[in-house]
């Protein structure tokens, strides 16, 4: 059994010492074979007769062997090619001379032993000196018909998981991208694991790359989450959720830096139902918890507080629900702008801590989870996301992927970060990480959702070579996420007021008991997140008339401001609104009469104005029924219930005597005439905003 050795940090076998000497020898036989060749030409065309003919033929024959070795030498080095022509044309001198006067001359003899040693022992030496490389480099990729790349010094850190090695490409023959594409057999012949070789380019000379190889998987299992990475620090430090393959931590900016020419960005994140992205939400949403100058805004319209229901109260804005995020969204815009604004007139043209520091202004994040369920909204969706980077937002789309149907190109184009784990095809990767990271060996595909937290991360400030370099977020101790967002809640920021109230959300996160869509009356409370009470900020249920509120400025007709309402801390603190609410809306008396005792053989008393009232017609005329629905607007807009859409609405056979299609016409009509406004769409239904006196008197 033969001894080993380690190259690259992974095991070689050595060889037999027989194997070894056998690639030296095949030069010293073919020195031994050359003078019975040379004997034997000699006394077949040595005759004088002759000897003209087989000269001029062995000139040709040497002359085209010599030029066919240096044009099929263009595959190797300068130096073999060299060699390998001047030994061709030194050959067939030396036999076109011993045909004519015979290879037992005494000259000829000791030019053919001392001539022939001299290069059979340069070949050995050639061989020997690059013997080592061509085991692990070289030769490797002449095997899978790269012969024409070289490889430079082998560097390989001791106690470190990844070797690299320059190469060199012959210009115009061989590029980047035809090296990257035999990355899977360059690991065969080194028999390592998929993935394991990566080639990324050099971005200042294409005819250099450098190869990586990483012998061991380390992301096989998962490391325990350190804590918290920049503990009391700014957002602009780098939010790192796990490691490397090479156990270097990964590095995730959101704000921009000017002195490090990085642009800020925003995320999207996609993988596979399993693959770990609300993992990684968690560990993010941690570490952002921990800073001292961003607040954290967390839509999620499926899950509920499933995913974020173990934050500490006074952590992060929380907004559930389908619609209540959708209507969320459309308020973002106003957000933006107010806050672009405001950091306009202090003379900022995008978001810095001293922002912050000076003003008390801090960085948001809008973190989106099962984002496909409000992007339908696209036209808002986009303008969010080209607009909101200098204004000191952050938005982050998580779902499971980004096709087309599902992401509007607008809103992809603008996401400057990719953060792609686990998908089904590369196909899926592709609409999530570029195509220049693919080719340098980025394969999310090959773990689907059997790696829970394996990911590869494309965005601002990470080194070249790390963008196809695969990591895994750390091992979530729920715990010790929590214990480390409470231990930080004195340090964290809190909106800015015109934020907020563009919003419509409190400056800080609070607890309330709000009763959530569908759910029965009675069961409105607290929610428990494991051993912890969640504070949760929602919106109010859209299915809900009464309970909208004005989206940014005064209401005069309720005399209460948005600010008001966004310092709110719980429903209690709002605008008292009118004991005959119910009754002005839906048409129900303002005061019932009590109930009657007696029972079912009671007789009741006579009413002599019974006999003479007329009776209620079944349904109002068209003129009555559309002045009911301009009453009902009417009252809606001075409550401050501006914005509804046809859910929000009684049933209009009840209090119109007519049917869906009819009000929804009415409201396209009222939209027509100018008294309503189309800002957006609810699913299937169309969301109105009811248009003030002045904007109609001005249009």
């Amino acid at each position: 059994m033969p001894t080993g050795e380690a190259k690259f940090g992974f095991y070689v076998p050595r060889k037999y010492w027989a194997s070894r000497v056998a690639p030296y020898a095949a030069e010293w036989a073919g020195l031994v074979v050359t003078w019975p060749i040379g004997y034997f030409l000699h006394s077949g065309l040595g005759a004088p007769a002759r000897v003209p003919w087989a000269s001029a033929f062995l000139v040709l024959l040497g002359t085209g062997l010599s030029a066919l070795t240096w044009q099929l030498g263009r595959a190797r080095g300068a130096s073999t090619r060299w060699m390998a022509t001047a030994t061709v044309a030194i050959g067939g001198l030396w036999f076109l001379v011993a045909t004519v006067i015979g290879p037992a001359d005494p000259l000829l003899f000791w030019v053919w032993l001392l001539g022939g040693s001299t290069l059979a022992l340069a070949w050995n030496i050639k061989y020997a000196l690059r013997s080592g490389e061509d085991e692990g480099t070289n030769a490797l990729f002449e095997k899978v018909g790269l012969a024409k790349v070289r490889t430079g010094q082998v560097e390989a850190a001791p106690g470190s998981n990844k070797v690299t090695v320059p190469l060199s490409l012959p210009a115009g023959e061989a590029s980047v991208e035809d090296v990257q594409k035999a990355t899977d057999q360059l690991a065969q012949g080194l028999r390592l694991h998929k993935g394991s070789v990566r080639v990324t380019p050099n971005q200042d000379d294409l005819s250099q790359a450098t190869m990586t190889i990483v012998p061991t998987d380390v992301l096989r299992t998962p490391q325990p989450w350190p804590g918290p990475s920049h503990p009391g620090g700014s957002i602009t430090d780098p939010i790192v959720p796990g490691l490397y393959e090479d156990n270097e931590p990964v590095r995730l900016w959101l704000p921009g830096d000017p002195s490090a020419k990085r642009n800020a960005t925003h995320v999207q994140i996609n993988g596979m139902n399993g693959a770990g992205k609300s993992e990684a939400g968690k560990l993010t949403w941690a570490e952002i918890l921990t800073r001292r100058d961003v607040v954290l805004v967390i839509l999620d319209p499926s899950k509920g507080e499933q995913t974020a229901g173990f934050l500490p109260d006074d952590s992060a804005h929380l907004i559930i629900g389908e619609r209540q995020c959708q209507a969320f969204v459309r308020k973002v815009p106003a957000a933006i702008s107010a806050q672009a604004h405001q950091l306009g007139q202090w003379g900022y043209d995008q978001w810095v801590p001293e922002v912050y520091d000076r003003f008390g202004m801090p960085y948001v994040v809008l973190w989106v989870e099962e984002a496909s369920k409000v992007l339908q909204d696209a036209a808002t969706l986009t303008t969010i996301a080209e607009t909101a980077r200098s204004a000191g937002f952050a938005l982050a789309l998580s779902q499971q992927r980004s096709t087309f149907r599902r992401m509007n190109t607008d809103i992809r184009a603008q996401l400057g970060a990719g953060w792609c784990f686990g998908v089904k095809d590369p196909d899926d990767a592709a609409f999530c990480l570029s195509d220049e990271v693919i080719d340098a060996g980025a394969r999310p595909d090959r773990w689907k959702n059997r790696r829970p937290g394996c990911f590869y991360l494309e965005a601002p400030g990470i080194p070249e070579e790390r963008l196809a370099m695969p990591a895994r977020t750390f091992n979530r101790d729920t715990d010790r996420l929590i214990q480390a967002i409470a231990a930080h809640a004195g340090i964290r920021a809190r909106l800015f007021g015109t934020t907020a109230a563009a919003l419509g959300l409190p400056p800080r996160p609070v607890r309330t008991t709000t009763i959530r869509p569908n759910q029965p009356a009675g069961q409105a409370g607290d929610q428990q997140g494991g051993d912890h009470v969640v504070s949760i900020t929602t919106l109010p249920d859209p299915n809900q008339p009464g309970l909208h509120r004005p989206e940014s400025g005064h209401d005069p007709a309720s005399g209460v401001s948005a600010a008001e309402l966004a310092d709110a801390t719980d429903l209690d603190a709002l605008a008292e609104l009118p004991d005959d609410l119910d009754a002005a809306v839906f048409g129900l008396p303002t005061d019932p009469e009590p109930d009657l005792a007696g029972d079912g053989d009671t007789k009741l008393p006579e009413d002599p104005d019974i006999a003479d009232a007329a009776l209620p017609r079944s349904r109002p005329t068209r003129a009555e029924a559309r002045a009911k629905l301009r009453e009902l607007v009417n009252r809606q807009a001075a409550k401050g219930l501006t914005e509804f859409s046809i859910r929000d609405l009684p049933e209009p056979a009840q209090l119109f005597g007519r049917g869906r299609s009819w009000l929804s016409g009415e409201l396209s009509r009222l939209a027509d005439a100018g008294v309503l406004e189309v800002i957006g769409q609810d699913g299937n239904a169309t969301v109105y905003r009811v248009r003030t006196r002045h904007e109609r008197n001005a249009a």
